[in-house]
């Protein structure tokens, strides 16, 4: 096998594509040198034509990292430094070979460990969903996604309602994946009895356009294997009639049929309205003027009991979920990216995360403490 290294000069280009019929080096789309700020991303793209591709990167240790096998790939530093990126093609039992020089700076204004933003804020149907945070006459889906990332900058908690409402929250540079280790803490208000699950879901801004559109990983947890978990579980909530007759329930449930949801698997249900903290607020999202909210995710199975003097008993999962541990255990409120499956339930292999999304992964009522709601408190980078 031939190794060509590509060099710069027009000369040795024209010699090398005349020697060897290698394609035009203005095809392969990289250049000698780099420069980016630490824990940003840097992404490359070859356009030149092969049978196989591969991206390494060498610290000034000599450590070498496989970074990709595609034609696309992704860069981030966790460190300063200089570094050496090594792109390899082979095209025709030949080989070839594009070095750059990568100079890492350290940041100009220091990173926060902690979320600087929320990027949407979309709860589903629920006791706490106008009150935390609080809703105002006016209020527009925007000014609450405001409103939600003002509480918790400031270390206050929100709802996500019932079944698949969710929040994706960012932060002013990537979340590095360290092998082995625990990269994120999010967290919530669960006490013992009360683990009110949410999905943990993380994403890699591979566009780099700053927007939450890339492609979404779930966290496999303890449950994700379990044969009760439903995946793609999808939920339709319908807005309750104004002026809607309520049906009293048992255990201090006012309307036991107020608000009505349907599932893909053709079952039917209600979220129950209850007095248990003398709520007069309404349930449905008061921003909103939807007759009807949609919401997939992953369903766990149903996690309560109930005691023998009627209070309903929460349990907690071993593993995995948001607002599950309280925040005391730290541990078990943190997260590994290394978790991450794609839709096919496979895992991937990802350099780093920009954005997290937490969604309620139950759906069930417990009499007077009403519907399962994750409630969120915020998530902060264990690696800075």
């Amino acid at each position: 096998m031939k190794r060509i290294h590509l060099i710069t000069t027009i000369l040795s280009a024209i010699l090398l594509i005349g020697c060897h019929n290698e394609p035009d080096i203005t095809s392969i789309g990289v250049d000698d040198n780099y420069i980016v700020p630490r824990l940003q991303k840097l992404s490359l793209a070859t356009g030149a034509a092969g049978d196989s591709f591969k991206w390494e990167v060498i610290s000034e240790s000599g450590e070498v990292t496989l970074l990709s096998e595609d034609r696309e790939c992704i860069f981030v530093a966790e460190k300063s430094g200089n570094y050496s990126l090594i792109l390899t093609i082979e095209d025709g039992g030949e080989e070839i070979i594009q070095t750059s020089a990568i100079a890492v700076l350290p940041e100009e204004v220091e990173y926060k460990a902690k979320m600087t933003k929320v990027v949407e804020f979309n709860p589903a149907p629920g006791q706490f969903i106008n009150d935390l945070p609080e809703y105002e006459e006016g209020d527009t889906k925007e000014s609450t996604r405001q409103k939600t990332e003002q509480y918790l900058l400031n270390g206050s908690m929100v709802s996500l309602g019932s079944f698949g409402g969710y929040i994706v929250v960012g932060f002013d540079h990537t979340i590095i994946n360290r092998k082995g280790e625990k990269d994120f803490f999010l967290g919530s208000n669960a006490f013992t009895g009360s683990s009110e699950c949410g999905i943990v879901s993380v994403s890699l801004d591979r566009n780099n356009n700053g927007i939450a559109d890339d492609e979404w990983y779930e966290l496999a947890g303890s449950e994700y294997y379990n044969p009760e978990t439903i995946k793609n579980y999808q939920v339709t909530y319908y807005r309750p009639e104004e002026g809607k007759t309520p049906i009293p329930g048992g255990s201090g449930v006012v309307d036991k049929e107020y608000i009505k949801w349907i599932d893909n698997l053709g079952r039917e249900g209600y979220i129950e309205q209850n007095n248990f903290t003398n709520h007069t607020l309404e349930y449905w999202p008061q921003w909103s003027n939807a007759k009807e909210l949609t919401f997939t995710s992953t369903l766990l199975p149903e996690n309560y009991t109930i005691k023998s003097n009627g209070q309903y008993f929460l349990d907690k999962y071993a593993w995995g979920y948001a607002d599950n541990y309280p925040n005391r255990d730290k541990e078990n409120n943190s997260f590994d990216i290394s978790w991450a499956v794609n839709s096919n339930g496979e895992k991937v292999e990802l350099i780093g995360i920009d954005f997290i999304k937490v969604t309620t992964g139950l759906l069930q009522n417990c009499g007077q403490i009403g519907e399962t709601s994750t409630e969120f408190i915020g998530a902060e980078d264990l690696n800075l």
